[in-house]
């Protein structure tokens, strides 16, 4: 099974994944989340981050969903893609938490990764386009 690593700026990570997890309504295992504040240290955010994707580790690989790309839970995590069997997505939101919980089994990391971007992207939308009705083609 792929473990799960949210790393965010502040507590939403933290809110992602309790959220998710009372969503799903069962016990999740191999899953973490991690707040890393805005002016951490590269060594102190580098062990945290470390330890995270470490102890979810489940012989599968590594899922780091981060905040934002740019910000420092994205560059530590993106540090670690040489070192351990990682992906890193960016711009992490609730569906994409829930997606990865739901569909890691019998996936691979690479698999989950494609699959939780794309799901994550379709659910950023403008209410509304969905709502508002089609322009009329005229007739003739």
């Amino acid at each position: 099974m792929v473990g799960i690593v949210v790393a965010t700026h502040g507590a939403i990570g933290k809110a992602l994944l309790e959220t998710a997890i009372d969503m799903v309504g069962y016990p999740v295992t191999a899953i973490q989340s991690v707040t890393l504040p805005a002016d951490v240290d590269r060594a102190t955010g580098w062990k945290t981050l470390v330890h995270a994707v470490d102890s979810v580790e489940q012989g599968e690989g590594t899922l780091i969903m981060v905040d934002m790309f740019g910000g420092a839970p994205a560059t530590l995590a993106l540090s670690i893609l040489a070192e351990r069997n990682v992906e890193v997505l960016t711009g992490v939101n609730l569906a994409m938490v829930l997606r990865t919980i739901l569909h890691r089994d019998n996936k691979s990391l690479a698999q989950l990764a494609t699959e939780v971007l794309a799901y994550g992207q379709r659910n950023v939308t403008s209410s509304s386009h969905w709502l508002k009705p089609s322009p009329k083609i005229p007739t003739e």
